[in-house]
């Protein structure tokens, strides 16, 4: 677990006993730290990665993230507009580096975002998508379990 992480997961813990004050403090030191803006009011899976110690990842405070997920460089997770529905990402989901997440859209289980892709739409479970706007290009195939 990367020491961003962990200072994410500390501040988590202090903004759900209700220590907002405190969990904000420790959010800047994140920030000023490791160049990247992940909140403790958020809401982040178990076994989440993130790129070069989060260097330039944005994620709202109210962004809901599942888990084992790995956040490349550079990514922003946010709303379209102050005050607008947050992104609601699934479990097992790869965000290329500098993509960005707006508004209230749902990225299912399973998905691949490329790189520097825009995504203000739903994108289904098992999907891949990239471009601008992301449009989904295939599914992912997964292997079951062998006879």
């Amino acid at each position: 677990m990367s020491p961003a992480v962990i200072a994410y997961r500390v501040s988590r813990r202090l903004h759900l006993w209700g220590l907002k004050r405190t969990s904000r403090t420790l959010d800047w030191l994140n920030r000023l730290t490791f160049a990247g803006w992940v909140p403790g009011s958020a809401s982040i899976g178990r076994d989440v990665k993130l790129g070069y110690l989060s260097l330039g990842i944005v994620i709202h405070s109210d962004a809901r993230i599942g888990d084992s997920c790995t956040i490349a460089q550079n990514v922003t997770i946010g709303t379209k507009h102050p005050g607008g529905p947050v992104p609601v990402i699934g479990n097992h989901v790869y965000l290329g580096a500098g993509c960005v997440v707006l508004g209230g859209v749902r990225i299912g289980d399973n998905v691949t975002i490329g790189a520097n892709s825009v995504v203000t739409t739903d994108i289904p479970d098992g999907s891949i998508a990239v471009g601008i706007p992301a449009k989904v290009l295939g599914k992912i195939e997964r292997a079951g379990p062998e006879s």
